[in-house]
């Protein structure tokens, strides 16, 4: 006769199960967690206790690879929204429109979700803030500053400040996202573009 578990104790299996949850394994489990957790109940319940419980880890698994909730849902963020968003390897006005409307796209669906989660709640969160900017925002920048200057240089754009071309063309997906005083839809973005084109195109 098999005698019964202790209460609170680990259910059957349960250790064996951890055990085989490392390394990469480990790692993959902790960001699926903790982009779930995200987006199905915002950044607030994205703490490392239900983060560890979802993927079926110890806090102290999660610790070994982050200090911090902000620095896991950053990282969890930064995985998926690299294949959601990437950069392209130049600038080209023909393509400028294809890219806005792309990112229009994902903004309506869990990306911006989870952009606007991270931003709202780095109103209140340094921690959060940080994370946010040098991870996501400022890394991007970096790119785009580059790829910008090197349109410039090829005469693709007029001379312009690199980051006010940027801005130029991604604030206004942001505050639609954030602010939501009008839908980011496809109309929008083209008009946008053909706005901001009419202005960079070489004189």
């Amino acid at each position: 006769m098999s005698t019964p578990a202790r209460e609170g104790s680990a259910e059957p299996g349960s250790k064996s199960r951890r055990r085989a949850r490392t390394g990469p394994r480990a790692e993959a489990a902790i960001l699926d967690a903790a982009y779930e957790l995200l987006l199905e109940h915002g950044l607030e319940a994205a703490t490392v206790e239900a983060i560890a419980a979802r993927a079926g880890v110890s806090k102290v698994t999660v610790y070994k690879w982050w200090p911090n909730r902000a620095a896991v849902v950053m990282s969890a963020f930064l995985r998926k929204s690299d294949d959601v968003l990437p950069y392209p390897e130049d600038f080209r006005i023909g393509q400028v429109e294809d890219r806005l409307l792309r990112m229009a796209e994902s903004f309506r669906g869990a990306t911006g979700t989870a952009v606007a989660a991270l931003i709202a709640e780095g109103q209140f969160d340094p921690e959060i803030a940080r994370a946010f900017r040098d991870g996501y925002v400022n890394a991007r920048r970096r790119q785009g500053v580059e790829i910008v200057r090197a349109a410039i240089e090829r005469g693709e754009i007029r001379r312009a400040d690199p980051d006010v071309v940027l801005d130029l063309l991604y604030a206004p997906l942001y505050f639609r996202l954030v602010v939501g005083h009008r839908p980011l839809d496809d109309e929008a973005v083209r008009e946008h573009v053909r706005l901001v084109l009419a202005g960079l195109r070489p004189e």
